[in-house]
């Protein structure tokens, strides 16, 4: 490092970082959003490929650990993924990307397709589709987070084992009203992959173009 490097990093140091003039939001790492998308999906994936198994299939250490974490692995996924994708909206609130998010959450999401929303006080009928948004906000607010099961549809007394089918039921309340979510985890997962892809692109898929390294004339 020249004498010059080294003068210029400590006048740097020297200035008070409170009073440095560029924007400083929460730093979102869109990695660890694939890679918390991946975790959540692995854990539905795994329990729903034991869906409607006979008992003689199903035990073991491993199978035993699985069950016993799943469903904790599965929520702090969500959440952590939930607090990131909303905290990144609220960053995009004064920013000129907002209409790019804006649009590209409305070519990715459909009516009803990552869920539902009612309230307690609203008759059955009067479900509202769940937005991304308030998908965020109601993992983030729920006090009781249910995945919904599936034994093969065979009849819930035979010995079958139960596995997720990948709808995320998440309660709540908003003042004295209580609220009910169901969710599509894998769609809610999808977006949110979609939004890192979006703003932090991976690199090309090149590797299969590449000649195998060792292998070269």
């Amino acid at each position: 490092m020249s004498i010059l490097d080294s003068i210029s990093n400590i006048w740097w140091l020297m200035k008070n970082p409170y009073w440095h003039e560029y924007f400083k939001p929460h730093v979102i790492s869109f990695d660890e959003v694939r890679d918390l998308c991946i975790e959540a999906y692995t854990v539905i994936a795994a329990s729903r490929s034991m869906a409607g198994l006979p008992s003689e299939d199903v035990g073991g250490s491993l199978h035993e650990y699985f069950w016993r974490t799943a469903e904790e692995r599965l929520s702090r996924a969500l959440l952590n993924l939930a607090v990131r994708m909303r905290t990144f909206e609220d960053i995009l609130s004064s920013s000129e990307m907002r209409a790019d998010y804006d649009g590209l959450i409305s070519n990715l999401v459909e009516d009803d397709q990552i869920g539902s929303l009612g309230w307690n006080d609203g008759k059955p009928g009067d479900r509202v589709d769940l937005s991304f948004r308030e998908a965020c906000n109601k993992i983030i607010h729920a006090v009781d987070v249910r995945p919904t099961y599936d034994n093969g549809s065979n009849s819930r007394d035979e010995d079958f084992a139960w596995g997720m089918d990948g709808m995320v039921e998440l309660q709540g309340k908003l003042g004295k009203r209580e609220w009910d979510a169901w969710m599509f985890a894998e769609e809610f997962l999808s977006t949110c992959i979609d939004v890192a892809n979006h703003f932090d692109p991976l690199p090309p898929e090149d590797e299969a173009e590449r000649e195998p390294q060792g292998h070269r004339s």
